[in-house]
């Protein structure tokens, strides 16, 4: 495996053990944003150092590949509701908001953890 791999894979253990700690709010809170950050910086340093929008875009990959990039990227772009309505509930609890937030936060688990498993299909790229 390769370095950005063992990262990935850091950050979802991280994204998994917030969501079992998630009744200790401290604890849960803590985990999830050293996972998303951890996340969202390991994608920034794929774009700067290897252009992976370009890679993605170029029409080169193969479909685990793609599929790879397209959970991976859903995962990401949930990340800003769930954080945006996570930061909500913690200045005022509110049973609407946290359902919005478990149902956001829920389908970006599903979707890095799909993401996660394809990592795999870029095993050996550049």
């Amino acid at each position: 495996m390769t370095l950005t791999m063992y990262i990935a894979t850091l950050a979802w253990i991280l994204l998994s053990s917030g969501l079992v700690a998630r009744k200790q709010k401290a604890l849960h809170v803590g985990l999830m944003m050293t996972a998303i950050s951890l996340d969202i910086a390991l994608v920034l340093y794929l774009q700067i150092t290897r252009g992976a929008v370009q890679t993605a875009l170029s029409f080169t990959l193969s479909p685990l590949e793609i599929t790879h990039i397209a959970f991976s990227s859903c995962a990401l772009l949930l990340y800003f509701p769930v954080l945006f309505l996570g930061f909500r509930l913690l200045r005022q609890s509110s049973a609407q908001l946290r359902r919005w937030h478990v149902r956001l936060a829920l389908s970006a688990y599903i979707a890095r953890t799909s993401g996660f498993l394809f990592m795999f299909s870029m095993y050996g790229k550049n």
